[in-house]
């Protein structure tokens, strides 16, 4: 083996981090696990003037005034609308998307576009009409069970946030 002249080999020294220490625990506090018993969690609670009402029973009446309220709106889209249209947000409420739902229907992207959101005249200034969502928004403002249902979710919301 010939060396050329003139050249030395020199041999650096790689010299690996210290994997062993985290070089975060110098700097980050360490935190101290305490056990508490649920007597003295709630002994706490009454002194501090915390409410120890039952939310459960709120959280399970939302849960039946939202199911209601999904009754409400499917009976809207199946007797108010038309076929298409309720065909249309069956589907879209499964997840499909617009181009998806054109394929299952034959039909073009562009008239599920306008069974959603409804075709704009404009001749007559941009007037957007024959939708099934502005349909719908317009028959639940008048439905008497979907006022009554959003106005008692609407209270129990402020009751919670009132604790």
């Amino acid at each position: 083996m010939v060396k050329k002249q003139g050249r030395r080999a020199t041999k650096t020294e790689y010299r690996s981090p210290d994997r062993t220490k985290n070089r975060s625990d110098r700097y980050q506090p360490l935190f101290a696990e305490l056990p508490y018993s649920n007597e003295m969690m709630t002994e706490f609670a009454d002194s501090q003037g915390m409410d120890s009402r039952n939310k459960d029973e709120y959280n399970e009446e939302l849960l039946n005034l939202k199911e209601d309220l999904a009754k409400a709106f499917w009976r809207l889209v199946d007797t108010q609308l038309t076929t298409r249209q309720s065909e249309v947000i069956h589907l879209y409420a499964e997840g499909k998307t617009q181009t998806e739902i054109a394929k299952i229907l034959n039909v073009n992207q562009s008239s599920i576009t306008k069974s959603i959101n409804g075709n704009c005249d404009y001749r007559n200034g941009k007037r957007v009409y024959g939708g099934a969502r502005k349909k719908i928004q317009k028959l639940a403002a008048s439905d008497k069970e979907i006022i009554e249902i959003l106005e008692r979710i609407s209270d129990i919301y402020e009751e919670l946030n009132s604790y």
